[in-house]
């Protein structure tokens, strides 16, 4: 992508989450691959709110900065190391979108996976919301928990800690955000209502055979969306 547009979507997208209470104060950090070698992100200690153009950094693909006489002083993202372990398990992806929505991460706080399948539109783009296990911020161990998770899906949520989410362009990575908060809010007030029903198995089937006509062609674990821990059985063989 071109670096003036690629900065442009960097902008838009970090005011956005901004906005949208998907993180505060300096959290979060957003990634957008260039090409083969280089990628621009957002730097170290800025507020995504109050962000400019000009304060996204370019790096390779080890994390290390590109000197560039405009842009030199900003330093990359502490978290950029997990940006760099997904573009490495994953060569379709684009764009990293790291956040603290937070309905979504209230349900890592209590123990709540995000694994049931009930809403359509979760099913056909995401499959499931996986967690991966605690990690501290910053460190490998982040990398080591996500990667093998985000080889199967476009969206883990990171205990205790945030939700990443990825895809073909910055603004797929970041509508994988919204779905995930949505979700987790859907989540939220069914379970203040007496509880969540989930799908049955026969209309996860049903639901994979058309996700394509959504434009989503990418594998999910069929198996896994079926089996009992996401998926209701059909009244027939409960029977």
């Amino acid at each position: 992508m071109d670096e003036t547009q690629a900065r442009k979507n960097l902008y838009d997208v970090c005011r956005l989450a901004y906005a949208r209470g998907y993180i505060c104060g300096t959290e979060g950090n957003f990634s957008i691959r260039l090409g083969d070698d280089l990628l621009i992100a957002t730097a170290a200690g800025t507020c995504k709110g109050r962000v400019e153009p000009d304060q996204f950094v370019v790096t390779d693909m080890a994390g290390q900065r590109i000197e560039s006489k405009n842009y030199s002083h900003w330093q990359p993202s502490t978290e950029l190391a997990m940006h760099l372990t997904v573009y490495q398990a994953r060569p379709d992806v684009r764009a990293v979108a790291h956040a603290h929505p937070t309905v979504a991460v209230g349900f890592t706080v209590a123990g709540v996976p995000l694994t049931k399948c009930v809403l359509p539109e979760v099913v056909c783009s995401l499959g499931v919301i996986p967690t991966a296990p605690y990690a501290t911020p910053s460190t490998s161990e982040v990398s080591a928990g996500i990667e093998q998770l985000i080889k199967q899906y476009d969206a883990v949520m990171l205990d205790h800690h945030g939700a990443l989410t990825c895809g073909a362009d910055l603004w797929q990575a970041f509508h994988k955000m919204e779905t995930v908060e949505h979700y987790a809010q859907t989540m939220l007030v069914a379970h203040m209502l007496g509880g969540v029903k989930p799908l049955y198995s026969s209309q996860v089937k049903t639901l994979l055979s058309v996700r394509s006509i959504y434009g989503f062609n990418n594998p999910l674990p069929e198996e896994f969306l079926t089996g009992s821990e996401c998926s209701l059985p059909d009244p027939e063989s409960a029977n």
